[in-house]
């Protein structure tokens, strides 16, 4: 019951691009925000693409150092560590005017996938995959956070990689990241009508039986037994998520979400329980 993803406004342009990168091998980094939905974003968007054969890397800002967005400064700090040929901005960017102009001036294309309001002037991004950038008499697609951009992104990859009669998109499932669609749906506080319904319920029961070790090792220091729902999912999980990024670097919380080694993940979810703790303290 999900439309198609080609429909959201932009979408051929950054498949374009990404599949350009794909074929010349270039550098690409996902520049996200440091919440719950940038870092199931960035989280999604890396898991998947650097399994169907980009060459990608990730980059979350800091909250004090950097600030909130495309910032100068951590845009800097990006391009410094990963030299990107291309950069997708999740979560931010739509009126990141001045840095995406640079970003262009120094051949570094943007592709913005976000889902804030827009102003004028936009950005000169390669493509700006954005619901608001719809006619007013289509509002289908505005409810989405940026995970849900991220997962309709994803399926119009692999739809595409399929057209192309790519192996390895044949086989590839979108499913298995619906836990990490759900997380974000339901901790970006988006109102749950429409795909945001379909998502968040389907995503939740993900999260349930997730294979993730991160998410499995916050589930467990967040003592929650059973099945998985909107409070276990906004209450207890996405709070020690969002304290990574509040107090300390997001990146903490990335590389729970990703991490493949059992005592690693363990150890980040109880850094991350700390970290909350700490924030509750403070607020």
């Amino acid at each position: 019951d999900l439309a198609a993803p080609d429909l959201i406004p932009n979408m051929g342009a950054a498949i374009d691009r990404l599949f350009s990168a794909r074929a010349h091998q270039e550098a690409v980094v996902v520049f996200g925000d440091y919440d719950v939905d940038g870092i199931t974003s960035t989280t999604l968007l890396l898991d998947s693409l650097s399994t169907l054969g980009w060459r990608i890397s990730g980059y979350l800002p800091d909250r004090v150092d950097e600030g909130y967005g495309l910032t100068p400064d951590g845009v800097a700090n990006c391009l410094s560590q990963h030299k990107p040929k291309l950069m997708v901005a999740a979560d931010c960017g739509t009126n990141s005017m001045e840095v995406i102009a640079s970003l262009k001036e120094q051949g570094v294309d943007v592709i913005v996938l976000d889902h804030h309001q827009a102003y004028e002037p936009h950005p000169p991004a390669v493509a700006l995959v954005n619901p608001w950038f719809a006619p007013e008499t289509d509002e289908q697609f505005r409810e989405l956070c940026t995970a849900g951009l991220a997962f309709k992104l994803l399926h119009a990859v692999v739809k595409h990689g399929r057209q192309l009669g790519l192996q390895e998109f044949e086989q590839y499932d979108i499913r298995q990241h619906l836990d990490l669609v759900g997380l974000g749906t339901v901790a970006d506080l988006v109102p749950l009508t429409g795909e945001n319904r379909i998502l968040a319920s389907k995503g939740l029961q993900q999260i349930s039986r997730t294979h993730r070790l991160g998410l499995r090792a916050l589930l467990e220091v967040a003592s929650i037994e059973g099945p998985v729902g909107s409070f276990e999912a906004g209450f207890q999980l996405a709070p020690r998520l969002n304290a990574a990024g509040r107090l300390r670097s997001a990146m903490r919380g990335l590389d729970l979400l990703r991490s493949e080694i059992p005592a690693e993940a363990k150890d980040l979810a109880g850094l991350l329980d700390r970290n909350n703790r700490d924030r509750q303290r403070v607020e």
